[in-house]
């Protein structure tokens, strides 16, 4: 943690639901009185596009995270994490859902996944792969991958002390209002993976 500010990038591809995800732990963060500050830098325009989203918690003082700078990396997807990893800072953990998807251009040779985990490996102190997505389709809404992985992350200690699972339900609910109830479910899942997982 640089100080007293806990930075996390968030990354995965469109339509994972990594704007949400950032959006539920700010207001966890909130909801435990820390300051929080998202910042969505490319990709929203585009499904399947690469998304990355900076969050800071605690006293920030600029909205993006410098490379090299990240307690955390939470990662929907697997090419992905591999990409951003360059973010992560040491004694960094990095929780990753263990899908991957192929690049739409012809001709791409599409790396192993156990190069893209050893590929994440060499950055993050601790590394955690839960299979969100196949958890997620398994309880018939692939919607609710993005709350398995916070639930993973939270009990990987990846956001430390700032969010814990009871801050994030309520940060869940007021968030995605409806659906709260799916999703709060899958938070638990994704906590319960990272307990077999240590």
């Amino acid at each position: 943690m640089a100080g007293d500010v806990l930075n996390i990038v968030v990354t995965g591809i469109g339509g994972q639901g990594q704007i949400t995800l950032a959006r539920v732990i700010a207001e966890a963060a909130l909801l435990n009185g820390v300051n929080a500050i998202v910042a969505e830098t490319h990709g929203l325009s585009q499904r399947g596009g690469t998304v990355i989203v900076h969050v800071r918690l605690g006293n920030a003082d600029a909205p993006l995270i410098p490379p090299g700078a990240a307690d955390a990396l939470l990662s929907m997807e697997l090419i992905e994490a591999a990409r951003y990893s360059y973010y992560l800072a040491e004694g960094s953990i990095a929780v990753v859902n263990d899908y991957l998807v192929p690049p739409p251009l012809p001709g791409v040779k599409i790396p192993e996944p156990s190069e893209l985990v050893s590929m994440v490996k060499t950055r993050a102190s601790k590394l955690v792969i839960v299979p969100a997505t196949q958890e997620a389709l398994e309880r018939g809404d692939v919607r609710v991958a993005n709350m398995i992985l916070l639930g993973a992350a939270i009990e990987a200690g990846a956001l430390k002390d700032y969010i814990d699972l009871e801050a994030a339900e309520k940060a869940i609910q007021n968030v995605l209002g409806k659906a709260a109830k799916p999703n709060i479910a899958a938070l638990h899942r994704g906590a319960e993976l990272a307990r077999t997982k240590q």
